[in-house]
């Protein structure tokens, strides 16, 4: 995506029917539609906002992390959604989609 561009960010459903985010170019810039997963894992947030996998699982902890954690049990996930407002669409994109 470039600069300028203004992507439309929405949630929808994949041809298996799991709930995606789905990610539509305004049709300025050349950079492909795709589809992004509602959640990812605690690590994978950290490593995209530039936190180590230790100082982000001691951030959830004290709920001091960026953005909000979800918490299922054991199980600690970040929103994409809220990862893209703090991160930035193409950081995330970079991350969760390589090479696209």
């Amino acid at each position: 995506m470039t600069d300028n561009e203004r992507p439309e960010i929405r949630p929808g459903v994949d041809p298996l029917d799991d709930l995606v985010i789905t990610v539509r170019g305004d049709g300025t810039g050349t950079a492909p539609n795709y589809e992004l997963p509602p959640t990812v894992s605690l690590n994978t947030a950290s490593a995209i906002l530039g936190l180590p996998a230790d100082v982000g699982r001691r951030r959830a902890a004290d709920g001091t992390y960026p953005v909000d954690v979800i918490t299922l049990g054991a199980t600690r996930r970040v929103g994409t959604a809220p990862l893209i407002r703090a991160a930035g669409l193409d950081k995330v994109r970079e991350a969760l989609r390589p090479g696209e």
